[in-house]
């Protein structure tokens, strides 16, 4: 048992013995000519493996990620309330023979806006009750489609521009002079809706309060302007039909236009009434005369 076990043991180290034996006997052009075969046969096996496979493997089609739906272009919104206001400031301007100002805006969107769907309609304004388009407003815009949204928009709208202002402080009892006044820029304020921007607008008129130096006048601070002014020698007319009859007279009281004063006629000395009609210019109404209550 124990030889048995001996030669098992001794038998393979024998052959493999005689076979490192048999491989040294080959002649160095074969040995050499195995080597390259042999390196060229795992090179092959290590280039078959990085190889990109004949056919790729199919793409999960749920895996795609669609392109999100376009929404509202923020600036182009912004550029709509935009046109909104100026056009709107423009209106006013023109109505009250403004010139030479710098309008200018800030407008504010919410931030969801990029995640509403386009407006197919042009959009509706809802804002309004805004007479004159300075300072903060609001603006609610409503898309008509269906279904549509709402959204409300914030601007800040800014004007800066050339008015007539109080040079000098001013008592109420005091008709304005040129001197009195001056004209300056002025960043306009909601209030000033009716500022003047000629001092013409506001010579020989009187102030209803008491304006203090460096402040914007408005035409509703003043009292309509004087035509005729108590002393003044005035031109009287008389018409009946096609017929006129021209007079002078002196003016007793100060008169507004389309107010009543009474004037004495040059001619005769008589006190009669006459309605202003223009600078220094009347026109009779009858031969007595009307308490102006300002006398």
């Amino acid at each position: 048992m124990k030889r048995h076990t001996h030669l098992a043991i001794i038998g393979p180290t024998f052959n493999f013995c005689r076979t490192r034996r048999r491989v040294a006997q080959f002649p160095p052009r074969l040995t050499g000519l195995f080597l390259a075969a042999a390196l060229l046969l795992i090179g092959g096996k290590s280039l078959a493996s990085t190889a990109l496979p004949a056919h790729p493997a199919p793409v999960d089609s749920t895996a795609r990620k669609t392109a999100p739906t376009p929404g509202v272009d923020p600036n182009a919104l912004k550029q709509f309330v935009r046109d909104y206001w100026q056009q709107r400031f423009t209106q006013h301007a023109q109505r009250v023979n403004w010139r030479d100002y710098h309008w200018q805006s800030e407008i504010s969107i919410p931030e969801a806006v990029s995640k509403l769907p386009p407006c197919r309609q042009p959009y509706r304004v809802e804002d309004s009750q805004v007479k004159f388009p300075v300072g903060r407003h609001s603006l609610r815009l409503r898309c008509p489609d269906s279904p549509g949204w709402v959204i409300t928009t914030r601007s800040q709208i800014s004007v800066l521009m050339p008015v007539v202002v109080a040079r000098v402080a001013t008592g109420q009892e005091h008709y304005l002079q040129a001197n009195d006044l001056a004209v300056t820029q002025v960043l306009l304020t909601p209030q000033m809706d009716d500022v003047l921007t000629d001092p013409a607008q506001a010579i020989g008129r009187r102030p209803q309060r008491s304006l203090r130096a460096g402040q914007p006048v408005r035409n509703r601070m003043l009292e309509a302007a004087l035509l005729v002014r108590k002393g003044d020698k005035v031109s009287l007319t008389l018409a009946e039909g096609e017929m006129s009859i021209s007079m002078q007279g002196t003016a007793l009281q100060d008169g507004q236009k389309g107010e009543t004063i009474s004037i004495k006629n040059e001619k005769s000395g008589k006190v009669i009434s006459a309605s202003v009609s223009g600078p220094g210019q009347l026109l009779i109404v009858n031969e007595t005369p009307k308490v102006n209550p300002k006398e």
